[in-house]
């Protein structure tokens, strides 16, 4: 790292007798340095920072094309880095049915949604979430079968980890009562052996998915530059998806198409990601076509479910129910899968949010990490929601690395305390100040669960209020500071990037956002609302 500073140092002073391409001036820079928090000017020359300091050593660099960026009092920040979202599958919700919660609130409401979008053919619809619904009811073969019995009609919880539909769904799926269980997934079964109408986790969900989607191949280019925009609206210069090679269409398609749209040469945002967990031995080939705009990173595992579906696994049963969620890998297979990546320097990211999976996470990497040891592995926790002070001891000896899901906290915090689990396991999600107590580096993430929403993941860090204003745990509250790491330069840590992205120094990238306010500057209750008003990419402005 030392050398590296040096290098981008000296590099950068190279440059600084050259005039600049642009000079920022004029407002708050916050440069997410420790060691210089702020700056009166930034210059950049083509894609790269070339001097963070006073505005009078900026202005010598001026010439006569040099274009002058004045933030008349509006905030000048790194570009946001979200560690972990679903970029295709954003497309893809966007472009079905919506029955989220956010909108229905009702059994009721959904099924008339549905009715009336199963005259037109084959339904695909997003959101259904009981958790936070009024009159929830169930979706199985029984209620859907109500509405068709000739139309395949699929519904995807929002978590994303559970899909219901009805007989003829499963039909078109190729899948019946003697259809094995996939690797990492399952179909729910009656005593008697029978299908529900109910599949379980990744593999199962992208089977039904599969049997009803109508979008063309080439339909998926523009769709997903759609999908990067919204995030790029939103403040955000690189995304990081946590499922390259899911089968939207196909898994080598995703892969492809992703690396296609971040490497366009109006391409709007750097992409990088881990491949799902069958594609492992895809991953050193695809790492030697890395570059600036598209990366592989590693290798995905989903070691349980969602905590609103009741399917992350727990170690006591959830709140009034006789469930502790599933494991998607016993301890041996998942050891296995980690082992494997880890003898071949591939850097690991587990999906895992029950106390239990997050349980069974640590063990794996410690024994990863006594077979093959790392100073440096950077085992990730991803969402890391339940946990206890033990096993954040153990995440950092073994030197793992969290990212959060904040929407969890914001939306379903105050149903994850009233109905799914109650407190004192509440009180424990999403435990940024433990995290950082142990010196620990951490991001905050959306997952597709709601639109991108930096500003709130800073804002909720923060402060610990769910969307109805209630305190979950303040003895967890961050400051502002450390909240804007987490949305910047650790998740460039958590990808090894941290050289080139997540903060304003010499010789990183020019990706910047602007801001109208300072976020460390209004009500912290009020970060949310801050309005994106610019956004520069590879020193290029959108």
């Amino acid at each position: 790292m030392r050398k590296w500073m040096i290098l981008s140092l000296c590099w950068a002073a190279s440059l600084v007798g050259e005039p600049a391409d642009v000079i920022f001036f004029g407002g708050d820079i916050i440069t997410v340095n420790d060691q210089q928090p702020d700056a009166e000017a930034v210059t950049i020359k083509g894609n790269k920072i070339v001097f963070v300091g006073d505005k009078k050593t900026a202005f010598e660099q001026k010439g006569e094309k040099t274009e002058l960026v004045d933030l008349q009092g509006k905030t000048l920040m790194p570009g946001f880095i979200d560690p972990h979202t679903h970029v295709i599958l954003d497309a893809l919700i966007t472009a079905s049915i919506d029955v989220s919660p956010f909108k229905y609130k009702t059994i009721g409401e959904v099924t008339n949604v549905l009715k009336e979008a199963s005259k037109k053919g084959s339904v695909l619809a997003f959101g259904y979430d009981p958790s936070l619904m009024t009159d929830p009811g169930h979706l199985n073969f029984e209620t859907l079968d109500a509405i068709s019995t000739e139309v395949p009609i699929v519904v995807v919880n929002k978590s994303g980890h559970i899909a219901y539909g009805n007989h003829k769904a499963f039909e078109v799926a190729n899948i019946n009562d003697a259809t094995p269980k996939p690797v990492g997934g399952s179909y729910q079964k009656d005593k008697e052996g029978h299908l529900t109408g109910l599949g379980y986790e990744v593999p199962a969900v992208g089977q039904l998915i599969s049997a009803v989607n109508k979008i063309s191949p080439d339909q998926y280019p523009k769709m997903t530059r759609d999908a990067l925009k919204v995030y790029a609206a939103a403040g955000y210069t690189t995304v990081t998806d946590l499922g390259l090679g899911l089968p939207l269409p196909t898994q080598d398609a995703h892969i492809k198409l992703m690396s296609d749209v971040s490497n366009a040469p109006d391409a709007i945002m750097r992409v990088q990601g881990f491949l799902v967990t069958n594609l492992l031995d895809k991953i050193p080939a695809l790492r030697k076509q890395n570059n600036a705009m598209f990366q592989v990173l590693g290798l995905k595992i989903w070691a349980d479910g969602s905590i609103q579906g009741y399917t992350a696994a727990m170690k006591q049963n959830y709140k009034d129910s006789d469930t502790k969620g599933t494991l998607n890998f016993s301890q041996k297979q998942l050891t296995e899968i980690v082992m494997n990546a880890r003898k071949q320097g591939i850097q690991v990211a587990v999906h895992a949010n029950g106390d239990q999976a997050i349980e069974d996470t640590i063990t794996a990497f410690e024994k990863a990490q006594e077979a093959y040891p790392s100073n440096d592995p950077r085992f990730r926790i991803e969402h890391a929601t339940v946990t206890d002070p033990d096993q954040w001891k153990r995440i950092a000896k073994v030197k793992a690395t969290p990212s959060f899901t904040e929407h969890h906290l914001y939306y379903w915090g105050d149903a994850f305390q009233d109905k799914i689990l109650g407190n004192p396991r509440a009180e424990w999600l999403d435990a940024a100040k433990t995290a950082k107590d142990l010196g620990l580096k951490f991001s905050f993430n959306d997952d597709s669960l709601a639109p991108a929403q930096p500003l709130l993941f800073i804002q909720v860090a923060a402060t610990r209020k769910t969307d109805d204003g209630r305190e979950l745990n303040p003895q967890q509250k961050i400051s502002i500071d450390d909240a804007i790491k987490g949305v910047t330069l650790y998740p460039a840590w958590q990808s090894f990037r941290e050289k080139e992205l997540g903060s304003i120094e010499p010789g990183k990238f020019a990706d910047f956002v602007v801001l109208d306010q300072n976020p460390k500057k209004v009500d912290v209750n009020k970060i949310k609302d801050i309005k994106v008003v610019g956004r520069w990419l590879n020193g290029k402005h959108d």
